[in-house]
């Protein structure tokens, strides 16, 4: 077809001057329309956040047609200064507009927005996009004021102008970098997010979207994976720190790689922080798996709801000094600790697999630390909540657990707990050994100064009722040719000479060495104990078993007085 032939056809010129209208309106855009753009953008940042954030444009290129603009790089820079003089004018005209209670700098690489509806942004509707891909974005969120607001108001109530009923198809952001800290001069952060990936599908920013419970945060589907995660508690005593954290709110599930919680001050430094003896913990979980994690009541209602838990290989060590620091104040028991929460907490299944605890406690006046130690503990705990539907004396929590004391001495144990009873009601049932009672005395002989000279545990069993303040029960405890050493407190010398002629006594006198005795009926060891408020539930539990086999052997004059709460 000859070229005068091709031109006298309609559809040639129509393409043509469509060809010429992308041409002049692509020349347009990047001569005119982009430069406007990105100063209207830069200056109308500057004008609405009145001067505390400048906004740095890179490489900002727009596509009127295809909807599409893309940035090189983007700057938000804070202007600190600005905000001081913003929240000093507020402090003294209570009339003015406060300081926001945070300042952000954000840096990326680069970014795209695709689809946008600009036509329809100009005739004030909301921002419409297809998508959204940020790469390396670095996020820095400096709190310059406390949060004093009890609760807060969803997103979408808090968001104007073209933010508001936001819509976007896709959301890809790629290495990016999250960190929070307390003040412009603060050394360290106080959470941070290293080398995360999110992908969000069709996030609305609307009414209608918060209360759709197939939604989570507004958005159907939110994927995240991160590399290392931290997050320092606000007295600066721990860090919680994770090595990967990978969550997925349309499956929920929740996986998190190499918990640790680690101490940031020495056990004395720790207790004259806080004025009494106190714990100091370290805690290591190699892996934690969630699933059925209901994503969409916390993003509504803040509550904490995962149908299972598996705790993998847990290891926890503890160390308190009661020698030099005073046990102050009452430890919570866990119905307090439950009962305290602000949110809804439902966990109807735990597993901790594998789990290893080491308890170490220099005594008040001990010479050295008494150790004490569980290997290869198993648990299945149950109904773990506080919502009042789902917890009752009848369908209490409950949790099963088996563990070797020492990696010696067995013991199984069955505890119920209604957790949302006043007076801290619970039950244990258990069985111990059988074993070589001797294995104890890495934590009887530095606390109570008693050595177990020598005998043999059978399997033995307990029941007990517990409260808020006393426990009664009974322990059923089994052994033979049981025999002690009352030791000296002096460090320098095992036994005194009084020392040993006490043992003696005690031995041939006054301890019950076989129970049960030949033709006789076993002796059943009474329980009652009060409890000694300052230390912690596991201390309570210690001592009914104590009170038990005190009282089975004939020994209830040695050791403590379990019926003084001041202990």
């Amino acid at each position: 077809m000859e070229i005068k032939t091709l031109f006298q056809k309609w559809w040639v010129w129509l393409l043509f001057i469509l060809a010429s209208l992308f041409i002049i309106i692509a020349i347009l855009t990047s001569q005119y329309f982009n430069p406007w753009l990105q100063r209207e953008l830069e200056s109308r940042v500057r004008e609405e956040s009145n001067g505390l954030y400048t906004l740095k444009l890179n490489g900002l290129d727009a596509s009127l047609l295809s909807g599409r603009i893309t940035a090189v790089s983007i700057h938000l820079l804070p202007n600190f200064d600005a905000w001081e003089k913003q929240h000093e004018i507020s402090q003294q005209d209570t009339a003015a507009a406060a300081a926001p209670r945070t300042l952000m700098v954000l840096k990326t690489n680069r970014l795209l927005l695709a689809g946008i509806n600009f036509i329809g942004i100009l005739r004030g509707k909301p921002l419409d996009l297809n998508k959204l891909r940020v790469l390396q974005p670095t996020v820095l969120i400096t709190e310059m004021r406390q949060d004093t607001t009890e609760s807060h108001e969803p997103l979408h109530k808090s968001v104007d102008g073209i933010m508001k009923s936001l819509q976007i198809g896709t959301i890809e952001v790629e290495k990016a970098t999250l960190r929070i800290r307390e003040g412009r001069d603060a050394e360290t952060d106080r959470i941070s997010l290293r080398d995360f990936t999110i992908e969000v599908k069709d996030l609305q920013l609307d009414s209608t979207a918060f209360e759709n419970e197939e939604r989570a945060y507004y958005a159907r589907l939110i994927a995240l994976e991160s590399g290392k995660a931290e997050f320092t508690l606000p007295d600066g005593t721990y860090r919680l720190q994770a090595a990967a954290l990978k969550a997925n709110t349309e499956d929920g599930t929740l996986n998190i790689g190499n918990l640790q919680l680690i101490p940031l001050l020495d056990n004395a430094a720790l207790a004259r922080q806080k004025g009494k003896a106190v714990s100091t913990m370290r805690l290591e979980v190699p892996e934690i798996n969630l699933s059925g994690v209901d994503f969409a009541s916390h993003s509504r209602h803040n509550n904490m709801v995962a149908k299972h838990v598996v705790i993998k290989n847990p290891s926890l060590s503890a160390y308190m000094d009661r020698k030099n620091f005073t046990a102050k104040g009452n430890k919570p028991l866990p119905h307090d600790i439950i009962q305290q929460l602000k949110t809804g907490l439902t966990l109807p299944k735990i597993e901790v697999q594998g789990m290893h605890i080491r308890y170490e406690e220099l005594a008040e006046e001990a010479t050295e630390k008494g150790i004490i130690t569980f290997e290869n503990l198993y648990a299945t705990i149950t109904n773990v909540t506080n919502d009042k539907n789902r917890m009752s004396a009848d369908n209490p929590a409950v949790i099963d657990a088996k563990a070797q004391l020492y990696g010696k001495a067995p013991i199984a144990v069955t505890i119920r707990l209604d957790l949302l009873d006043p007076n801290a009601y619970h039950t244990i049932q258990g069985t111990a050994g059988p074993a070589d009672p001797a294995v104890l005395n890495p934590i009887l002989e530095p606390t109570t100064f008693i050595s177990v000279k020598e005998g043999s545990l059978q399997k033995s069993d307990f029941s007990m009722e517990l409260y808020r303040n006393k426990a009664t029960g009974n322990l059923n405890a089994r052994y033979q040719n049981f025999k002690v050493d009352v030791l000296t407190k002096d460090e320098d010398k095992r036994q005194s000479f009084g020392k040993k002629i006490l043992s003696k006594v005690a031995n041939k006198i006054v301890i019950t060495s076989d129970n049960p005795k030949k033709g006789e009926e076993l002796r059943p060891g009474d329980i009652q104990v009060v409890r000694a408020k300052s230390r912690s539930v596991f201390n309570f539990w210690k001592d009914c078993l104590v009170s038990g086999f005190r009282t089975a052997a004939g020994i209830e004059g040695i050791g403590a007085d379990l019926s003084d709460p001041n202990r």
